[in-house]
């Protein structure tokens, strides 16, 4: 599983930057230049696209609590 944090909430993404930042890959778009996110503490928040530029992937192998 690969995790990420946003670094740059805009495009309508603004709403979730109150949230807790780690989020999981659920797939990879436009080879690689896209992804999709769930995020790790509410997994009923999904991002369907982001442009990857705006992530960082993160190290963390448990990521439940936050």
């Amino acid at each position: 599983m690969k995790y990420f944090k946003i670094n740059v909430f805009d495009d309508g993404n603004d709403v979730y930057k109150n949230l807790y930042n780690v989020w999981m890959m659920t797939d990879i778009k436009y080879n690689g230049s896209k992804l999709a996110l769930k995020n790790v503490n509410n997994p009923d928040i999904v991002i369907h696209t982001i442009s990857a530029w705006k992530t960082t992937e993160i190290d963390c192998e448990n990521t439940q609590e936050g």
